[in-house]
């Protein structure tokens, strides 16, 4: 599989407590790597790297912690997936800022492996996301990032770190069933890592994700089902999205969300008509003014909204 550089530069459980598989693939990386990036302009986002020990390369994250946090208190977390060809700074502006800041969160961004890894979804399914040449077309995610009125500025500098990522890497070396393997391992590193940095409350964890990763926040979910409080897809690139009545997720809450001016609208509503006819309870809104990309703060303050009603058994 190989992945185009311009194309990035364009559109810019036993693991549940004990995390034994996930820790010793998470090693933090001696210090920052030379050309570092920074995936936001706000001074509250810090912008992390660790050492992939699967590929043995320098792979970034971005983390926000609210003033609220403290050592003896625990704190609730909130996992973000970028779309198709995002970064981990696509959250990481306001006002999720200001509404993790109020609600005393840790929001935490991993790259996903690459700009456009599928989080482990299988080639074909949810968008097929992570095929060669790409996403397949008219499939929700091809948008870039960039789309949208309120969508947050894409990051110009250059970057450096995993294979694919903008300004680097080892560019095609991967296989697709391997960049999709990895880039799941990512966001599990990524969440062990701070589970064991913070005080972290284990009944308030939640993820949420756009297009690509708001499908990839399905996926994931599913897969780790006893890890989540609740869970957010905004206009999740689902087409073809298998689920069916034995899904783990149905005991998560869930909510999708997608701009009523999105062009990709239409997949993401057979998306809702499959859950309900399945009887796998979710919440399902459609946001007027918001296309692709508007719906990512067009939509986080919902987001915030559902997650704080949600507490995990």
């Amino acid at each position: 599989m190989k992945f185009n550089r311009s194309q990035f530069a364009k559109i810019g459980l036993a693991f549940a407590l004990c995390l034994p598989a996930s820790l010793a693939q998470a090693q933090p990386a001696a210090g920052p790597p030379p050309a570092a990036r920074s995936w936001s302009n706000d001074p509250r986002v810090q912008s992390r790297t660790y050492l992939f020990t699967n590929t043995g390369e320098t792979l970034p994250y971005a983390v926000f912690v609210s003033t609220k946090v403290a050592k003896d208190k625990k704190a609730p977390l909130i996992v973000a997936l970028r779309g198709y060809g995002g970064n981990p700074g696509v959250f990481m502006h306001e006002p999720a800022l200001n509404l993790a800041e109020d609600g005393g969160y840790i929001l935490v961004a991993p790259m996903g492996y690459t700009s456009g890894g599928n989080y482990g979804m299988p080639a074909g399914g949810m968008g097929g996301f992570g095929r060669r040449g790409g996403a397949p077309a008219n499939a929700p995610g091809t948008a870039p990032q960039t789309q949208g009125t309120n969508q947050p500025p894409s990051d110009p500098q250059p970057g450096r770190g995993g294979m694919g990522m903008p300004g680097g890497g080892r560019a095609g070396e991967a296989d697709q069933a391997k960049a999709s393997e990895y880039s799941e391992q990512d966001v599990i590193n990524v969440l062990a890592m701070i589970r064991k940095e913070f005080n972290i409350d284990d009944h308030r964890i939640y993820l949420m994700g756009h297009s690509q990763g708001g499908a990839g926040a399905l996926h994931i979910a599913d897969k780790y089902s006893s890890i989540w409080a609740a869970v957010a897809g905004l206009a999740p690139g689902a087409p073809g999205f298998q689920v069916d009545s034995n899904a783990k997720f149905k005991d998560v809450p869930i909510l999708i969300m997608v701009g009523q001016n999105d062009s990709l609208i239409a997949s993401v509503q057979r998306l809702d008509e499959r859950l309900k006819s399945l009887n796998i309870a979710h919440e399902y809104k459609e946001v007027p003014g918001k296309d692709h990309g508007g719906i990512i703060m067009g939509g986080i303050p919902d987001v915030f909204t559902f997650f704080a009603q949600h507490t995990k058994p």
